[in-house]
């Protein structure tokens, strides 16, 4: 199994004071034990990055980032990098979707979850009005 770890997920995962946090730290010992991979997107990191950064420390956002790498490093996590063509499509259905509270970077995450089908590891629940099952959705 794959899923895709939106920024509201590892916010929940590394801040303990975050309204899901035991939700997330289960989850997370789940996915450990079933071996899940665990997708995640460059403009995920860099939102995740900045929210640490802005709204805990300069430490945690540096220690994030250093994770994040030693995972790819030892195959635990894959990196999946923002191409011309994800933007383009995210970019279409931000348009689109005028509707729903979506950033350009939930966009590029939607486009991800679909093209890949993959399920979403999030707290935000545009994604299922998308249609995007969540990790709500399934029993992980």
């Amino acid at each position: 199994m794959k899923i895709f770890a939106d920024t509201s997920a590892w916010i929940a995962l590394l801040v303990p004071k975050d309204r899901h946090h035991s939700k997330a730290q289960r989850i997370f010992q789940n996915v450990l034990e079933r071996h899940t991979l665990v997708v995640t997107s460059n403009y995920i990191i860099d939102e995740t990055v900045t929210w640490l950064r802005y709204r805990d420390s300069h430490t945690s956002a540096v220690d994030f980032r250093n994770i994040i790498m030693e995972a790819c490093n030892a195959n635990r996590l894959h990196l999946e990098w923002i191409t011309q063509s994800i933007e383009g499509k995210a970019w279409g259905l931000f348009v689109e979707r005028a509707d729903l509270g979506l950033s350009l970077t939930d966009c590029t995450s939607a486009v991800i979850c679909t093209d890949l089908k993959l399920d979403i590891w999030t707290y935000d629940s545009d994604f299922a009005a998308l249609g995007i099952a969540t990790l709500r959705d399934i029993n992980p």
